[in-house]
């Protein structure tokens, strides 16, 4: 039900856990930015609470220190990973190897011209959505009740059986690999169900052509969302919808008529209350997810001849 998490992008081979690489790379990071942190827990980030560790996790407050920041990855060939608000996350239980990058205080602002609104790519969707209301505007209703960041929203196409993201994307500030900022408007950008053409770049920000409405005619659409939400989603520790639908048919019904309700692998478990939805004990570990999610993909395939393909996304070492 479109859970969002930011981009995903690997580069180089290097595996930066050993002493040494800790040392060389720390002092430079901490030239750039001092919100750096070594070995630090993922199950801080998401909404799982499950996973190892990342090598470095670092927070990068504006353009000049995510331009100097990718300019060092580039140096000593560093995989690296843009988080969100990580609830559509699974990280492994040996963690991330390399950089974890966190967009923090310029990546959050927000600015309302009329119908227009620009937002970076840090911003929670939740925040989205309250500022939109409040200056009458209509067009991000199917957002309500979905965590995560704009970023990820827009990269993930996030959406519901009533809209999604791409829909009312005007224009896309993003910050390629090589290193330079561009602007994508909607024709360069290329939408399709929970997906788009992004992830090879950076969002920066994004532009979204609302439509001025009548505020209680929002707030009535969007209580209307969601209470549908409330009464069909569990509550848990997950990352929301764990497959997308498959062309024709959902796949939570697919899961339902096949498996048992609550059925488990370790501290991992199905919800009774929403198929789709695989939610985690305190106890739980990312491989237990994980299986239980390849299991699942494996009866479905056998029994309806249907290939699940994850909406969550699945990183780091097991």
């Amino acid at each position: 039900m479109g859970e969002v998490e930011a981009t995903v992008i690997q580069q180089g081979h290097k595996d930066t856990e050993d002493t040494e690489d800790t040392e060389v790379l720390l002092p430079q990071l901490l030239r750039i930015t001092p919100h750096v942190l070594t070995h630090e827990p993922m199950s801080k980030h998401t909404s799982f609470g499950i996973g190892g560790s990342a090598d470095f996790f670092v927070t990068i407050q504006n353009r000049g220190e995510l331009e100097r920041l990718l300019h060092l990855i580039q140096k000593y060939h560093i995989p690296f990973f843009i988080i969100g608000s990580g609830t559509n996350l699974v990280v492994r239980d040996k963690g991330i190897r390399g950089i974890v990058i966190k967009l923090g205080d310029e990546f959050r602002q927000i600015i309302v011209e009329h119908n227009i609104i620009c937002a970076g790519a840090g911003v929670l969707l939740s925040k989205l959505v309250n500022i939109a209301v409040k200056n009458e505007l209509s067009g991000l209703e199917f957002a309500t009740g979905i965590p995560g960041t704009i970023g990820g929203a827009i990269v993930g196409n996030a959406g519901t059986e009533t809209g999604c993201i791409g829909d009312i994307v005007n224009r896309v500030e993003v910050l390629s690999i090589e290193g330079s900022f561009e602007i994508l408007t909607a024709d360069n950008i290329e939408f399709s169900y929970r997906n788009s053409n992004l992830k090879k770049y950076i969002v920066i920000n994004a532009e979204l052509l609302l439509t001025k409405c009548d505020f209680l005619g929002i707030i009535n659409t969007m209580n209307s969302i969601l209470k549908k939400r409330q009464n069909a989603q569990p509550k848990g520790r997950g990352a929301g919808s764990i497959f997308k639908n498959p062309e024709g048919a959902f796949a939570w019904k697919l899961i339902r008529d096949i498996l048992p309700k609550g059925m488990r692998m370790g501290g991992a478990y199905i919800s009774s209350k929403h198929a789709n939805f695989i939610l985690a004990d305190k106890e739980a570990r990312a491989d237990d997810v994980e299986r239980l999610i390849v299991y699942i993909q494996d009866c479905v395939r056998k029994d309806c001849g249907v290939e699940l393909v994850t909406e969550v996304r699945i990183v780091g070492e097991g």
